[in-house]
């Protein structure tokens, strides 16, 4: 405790002072912007993470083939300018845009795109890699960690081909109604290989991409500093300088926003945020987001294979209650994986009613079938750090083990920082855990086969209740083949009552995305996928 008190008191320090050097304390000319949040990331190799706060960096230094409107869900050209399919929808052609140049200096060319997508596809040999997280030999040169939780998203692509710098061929094995959209999706973010050259390994610590703002330097713990890239496509951003730092504690980010110290906090509780939208000198954002906040249940560990007991905690959890606990009323209830915001989710779905006396006599009869003695001991597996769609983790953690004691579970509370969290879950360390998941892309697809296909149970996957099912499994792929949107409407619906059926994972919320910032900031837009852009942030002269 008494070392990260520290480290925040050093960082204060740190901030006031680069406040003062840069003009921040008011008035016009501010040229430093500095972004809070509640880790940092471990890692910034866009294959290697699945963690916002690695993401809201990445988005900002690599830019990708296409990418979301400013402002909708819409795919508009990025490193593309134009792009084109074939008849039978398996051959995409890509046309480059001419005189990019990554930070490095180098040409972004279809050698760059390539190299891109062999780090991202590459299987692993049948061998064992003491540097990786899983079991294989990392089989190219520029993949130096073996958790790539997006690899299975891009797997309809069969080869990548270049005929000339500025062309690049996707051959698909099959056609993808999913294909263009995850191209837009930060894995696919186009690096430098000549950085990777150079770096190799400390690549992850030193990204070079196209994008907005190039890496200058990163002191875990404290502050990783972007600044603009002067000869970027679009031209340059409007702030030189971007500072994300981390800070752990919501009370303190609250405090340091309001101290001026920094310029945006994420991460804030809905109290804490009415409490910010009081102050003159501040303003907080509000959108419509596409996330889910859900109860994960591992269902390779004893007794949570029995669907009797993942009924009876579905049963015994009154969400009502828990959305005033967690959000402040700040949130809707969770039925689905599948946002209400996204197309694809079913309104018509019917959740379980909070049913206690159900709860307990379901825990009743698994426990006489498993030869169990009630009360049961489980572990609850939980962030420490507030995410957008679980913004009170450890309020909402005691709820839950108030919730399940009646029903004959003796719930124990393990925390951790949120990268060890979600790299526990992935593992299937957990029996029970808390998670959520913030949409890469306007699809149902980046839900449900994400995280809930067999497609994706590994150490580094995100099918965190570690469930399989044949049958769920042939919807979701049928899902991603289907090209007319009704039908893949009818496949996402009957998946959806699948996974309702089978509750291995409890949804629990759906929430908007708030920040705080101060007043004065212009260009920062919040956007319905949860992406951080900084490219058009900027401070307004002094009125």
């Amino acid at each position: 405790m008494s070392h990260c008190l520290s480290k925040i008191a050093s960082l204060s320090l740190f901030a006031a002072a680069l406040l003062t050097a840069a003009g921040c304390g008011g008035g016009s000319g501010k040229d430093v912007l500095i972004y809070a949040q509640s880790d940092d990331p471990k890692t910034l190799d866009p294959i290697n993470t699945d963690i916002a706060e690695a993401v809201h960096v990445i988005t900002n230094v690599f830019d990708t083939l296409v990418t979301y409107d400013e402002v909708t869900t819409d795919l508009v050209p990025s490193l593309a300018e134009s792009w084109k399919t074939s008849d039978d929808s398996l051959t995409w052609t890509f046309k480059l845009r001419p005189g990019v140049q990554f930070h490095d200096g180098s040409s972004c060319n279809a050698a760059a795109v390539k190299l891109t997508f062999d780090r991202l596809l590459v299987p692993l040999a049948e061998a064992p890699d003491k540097d990786s997280r899983q079991p294989g030999l990392l089989a190219h040169p520029h993949v130096y960690d073996a958790a790539r939780p997006y690899q299975s998203a891009y797997s309809m692509i069969k080869a990548v081909e270049t005929p000339d710098d500025a062309t690049v061929v996707f051959k698909l094995s099959h056609p993808s109604a999913i294909f263009l959209n995850n191209l837009a999706m930060f894995p696919s973010s186009i690096v430098s290989p000549m950085g990777l050259d150079e770096h190799g390994r400390k690549f992850a610590e030193h990204p070079i991409g196209t994008g907005p703002f190039k890496f200058v330097k990163w002191n875990r713990g404290q502050q990783l500093v972007l600044e603009r890239f002067e000869q970027h496509w679009r031209g340059p951003a409007k702030i030189k300088t971007l500072i994300v730092v981390p800070v752990q504690e919501n009370a303190t980010r609250m405090q340091r926003l309001e101290r001026g110290e920094i310029h945006i906090a994420e991460g804030l509780s809905p109290a804490e945020l009415d409490v910010l939208a009081k102050n003159e000198k501040l303003v907080v954002q509000s959108h419509e987001a596409m996330n889910v906040a859900y109860l994960t249940m591992n269902v390779e560990r004893s007794p949570i294979g029995s669907r009797k007991v993942r009924e009876a905690i579905a049963l015994a959890i009154d969400k009502k209650t828990l959305l005033q606990v967690g959000y402040g009323g700040n949130a809707q209830v969770g039925v689905s994986m599948v946002p209400p915001t996204m197309w694809g989710h079913d309104k018509t779905l019917e959740d379980r009613p909070f049913d206690l006396a159900k709860a307990k006599q379901l825990m009743e009869e698994a426990a006489a079938e498993e030869g169990l003695k009630l009360p049961i001991k489980l572990e609850l597996s939980v962030m420490n750090q507030a995410r957008i769609y679980l913004q009170q983790p450890l309020p909402m953690a005691k709820f839950l083990k108030d919730s399940l004691a009646p029903i004959g579970i003796d719930l124990s509370i393990r925390g951790r920082d949120v990268s060890e969290h979600f790299r526990a879950l992935m593992a299937g360390e957990h029996q029970l855990g808390l998670a959520g998941w913030n949409s890469d892309n306007n699809d149902p697809d980046n839900f449900l086969y994400s995280l809930c296909d067999q497609d994706n149970i590994s150490d580094a996957g995100n099918n965190l209740s570690r469930f399989r099912s044949d049958n769920l499994h042939a919807l979701l792929i049928a899902g991603q083949k289907e090209m007319d949107k009704e039908k893949r409407l009818k496949i996402y619906s009957d998946a959806q009552r699948l996974i309702l059926q089978e509750v291995f994972v409890v949804p629990l919320a759906h929430t908007q995305i708030r920040t705080a910032h101060v007043r004065g900031l212009a260009g920062f837009q919040l956007h319905t996928t949860a992406l951080v852009r900084f490219r058009n942030a900027h401070f307004e002269a002094a009125q």
